[in-house]
């Protein structure tokens, strides 16, 4: 009895020790600097809204997002058969090119 009273003292130190180790903030890392947020790429800034586009809903928006696709004029530039192998979503290039998707971002990319 006396040998299980200090095992479990031992163990309930442990425990305080190893939440207060894991808990404690780790003076090692540098400060963020609190003044200045990181700037935001470019590209951020000139997403297009590719929904204006007949039929390019939401899904297909966020699956050309993903590859990079986030203006008009980056859309044009691709091709059909290209743009169809690449998208996570489901689409045919026969019909990205019947909606006229690229032809479409060519317009709006003006």
């Amino acid at each position: 009895m006396f040998k299980l009273r200090y095992l479990l003292i031992g163990f309930i130190l442990g425990l305080i020790v190893a939440w207060l180790w894991l808990t404690d903030e780790t003076p090692n890392q540098p400060a963020r600097p609190s003044a200045s947020p990181m700037p935001r790429p470019a590209a951020a800034k000139a997403k297009d809204p590719l929904t204006e586009i007949d039929g390019i809903g939401p899904t297909y928006e966020r699956a050309l997002n993903a590859l990079g696709i986030l203006t008009f004029a980056q859309l044009a530039a691709q091709s059909p058969d290209a743009l169809a192998a690449n998208l996570a979503a489901r689409v045919t290039a026969e019909r990205i090119r019947r909606e006229k998707w690229i032809e479409q971002a060519k317009q709006r990319a003006k």
